[in-house]
C-alpha cells in the first residue's frame, strides 16, 4: 500500500493512502523521520504471538471470573 504524510500535527502523522482512505499514526511508531510530503510504502503483517498473548489474558481473566461466580 502507498501513502504520503499529509500533515503532522499533535504527535500524529495524517497519512493519505492513494485508491482513498487516511490513516493517523503516532510518529512514535516511525522508527525513522518523517515529515509533509514523505511518500510510504506500507505493509501489514499478522502477529500471531500478540494473539496468543491476548488470548491467554482473556482465558485468565474469564476463569478468575468464573471461579468468583462458583464462590458466591
Amino acid at each position: 500500500m502507498k501513502c504520503s504524510v499529509d500533515r503532522i500535527e499533535e504527535g500524529m502523522a495524517v497519512l493519505i493512502v492513494k485508491g482513498g482512505g487516511r490513516m493517523e499514526i503516532p510518529l512514535s511508531q516511525f522508527p525513522f523521520k518523517i515529515k509533509e510530503g514523505t511518500f510510504l510504502n506500507v505493509e501489514f503483517s499478522v502477529d500471531k504471538a500478540e494473539k496468543a498473548k491476548v488470548k491467554k489474558s482473556i482465558a485468565a481473566i474469564k476463569k478468575r471470573l468464573l471461579n468468583k461466580r462458583k464462590n458466591r
